[in-house]
Parts: structure tokens; C-alpha cells; sequence
């Protein structure tokens, strides 16, 4: 909620990090010994740039779901059903993480995530690697189509792909993925 109407990047990074998100989609189990590809295909298919384009064609591929588990290595929850604290939390924890390089394929334009070696190594990690998914043009399109969904309907046809949700993700993008300018001018359209 804190997020509703702000940057979608920071959402998806606070997020990513959640104790009760590492909780329940495993981030807490992903080791750089054992990877746990649960949330890194979630992060991919539901949240951000989704699994296919309209037509059909993939938007990553498993070896992209594989280094994106790698890169979200490292990351614990604590305090979860602990009854002397009731607050939960997350960390990261350098000796759990992979610090390997991670390479993405062609679906993200071969890019390198390099891997490091310090305390701060999960977040910087973390932002190279939504600032990679978000730099793709699907996934603005992706979540406006989402938005339209919920908001409109679900039926998109290819003229609302084209004259709707292209003019979505255009503002979407161009306002740094911030919400309420999606929002304001899906509202504000004849179509709405």
C-alpha cells in the first residue's frame, strides 16, 4: 500500500526483499549451493515483464530464471513465528550468496549482472537486475495491459494494444515507472 501510487521500480525492489515474500516463495531457502528459482520466475512472469508478448513469443527463458535465482541469493527472513519478537525482518548474508557473474540471455540482450563480493552485494545486485528487466519495452507494456485489465476489461484487442496500451507504457516509462501518471491518463481517456 505504501507504494500505490509511486515508483512500481521501488515497489518491486522492497518487494523483493519482504521477509514474508522470502517467506513464502522461498527467497529465504535461495543459496548460492542450492538456487531457488520459486520467486525469480514469479518476479519475471507475474510482476514485471510476464511470461509472453500478445503474440505468443517468450518475453525470457529458463537459463534467464536460473541467474536471476542466482542474483537474489543470499537473502534471509528473520523473527517469522518467533513468540519472544514480534517483528518480523530481512537481511542479507554475503556467505549465502552466489558472487558468481550471472548472464542473462538474448531475451535481455546477453546482459551480465556482475557478481560481487561485499556486504552490499544483494542490493546492488537486486537493482542491476530490475533495472535490466525494466529497461525491456514488454514489461511497461506488460503492466499497463495489467492495469487496463483491472480497470477496464479484460478483453485487449489489437486496436487497444495499439492505441491504448502503447500510449500507456510510453508514459509509464517516461515517468520513471511512477503509477499515477498511468493511472491519470487511463482515467482520463474517452475509452475509460
Amino acid at each position: 500500500r505504501t507504494y500505490a501510487l509511486g515508483n512500481y521500480k521501488n515497489l518491486v525492489i522492497a518487494m523483493s526483499k519482504e521477509p514474508t515474500m522470502l517467506r513464502f516463495l522461498n527467497g529465504n531457502t535461495n543459496t548460492k549451493t542450492n538456487p531457488n528459482e520459486n520467486y525469480a520466475r514469479e518476479l519475471q512472469e507475474l510482476f514485471t515483464i510476464g511470461r509472453v508478448k500478445p503474440d505468443g513469443n517468450a518475453n525470457y527463458s529458463e537459463a534467464d530464471v536460473k541467474a536471476a535465482a542466482k542474483v537474489l541469493t543470499g537473502w534471509v527472513d528473520s523473527g517469522y513465528r518467533n513468540t519472544t519478537t514480534a517483528t518480523i525482518s530481512s537481511s542479507f548474508t554475503l556467505s549465502r550468496h552466489d558472487t558468481t557473474n550471472k548472464q542473462f540471455s538474448s531475451y535481455y540482450q546477453n546482459k551480465v549482472i556482475t557478481g560481487r563480493n561485499n556486504n552490499n552485494a544483494g542490493d546492488n545486485e537486486l537493482k542491476d537486475l530490475i533495472d535490466m528487466i525494466f529497461a525491456q519495452t514488454e514489461t511497461a507494456k506488460n503492466l499497463c495491459r495489467e492495469l487496463y485489465r483491472w480497470f477496464v476489461a479484460a478483453d485487449i484487442t489489437t486496436d487497444i494494444e495499439t492505441n491504448i496500451i502503447t500510449e500507456l507504457a510510453t508514459i509509464f516509462r517516461t515517468n520513471n515507472y511512477e503509477i499515477k501518471p498511468v493511472l491519470t491518463a487511463l482515467f482520463q481517456t474517452q475509452h475509460f
